[in-house]
């Protein structure tokens, strides 16, 4: 239990170091519930698909 609740901070905290940054790297992610849904549940990994998928697509 106490490792979901860290890669639910990790993948949170992950997506908005993201947003954060977007302004440098021009890569960003959209807040929405899905996205939120997913670094929650997938953690870091999840953040890092969003960002290949937004960066491939």
């Amino acid at each position: 239990m106490k490792n979901l609740i860290l890669s639910a901070i990790f993948g949170l905290t992950a997506l908005l170091l993201v947003n954060l940054v977007s302004v440098y790297t021009g890569v960003e992610l959209v807040v929405s519930k899905l996205s939120l849904l997913v670094a929650a549940i997938l953690g870091i990994p999840g953040v890092i698909t969003m960002l290949m998928m937004n960066i491939v697509l």
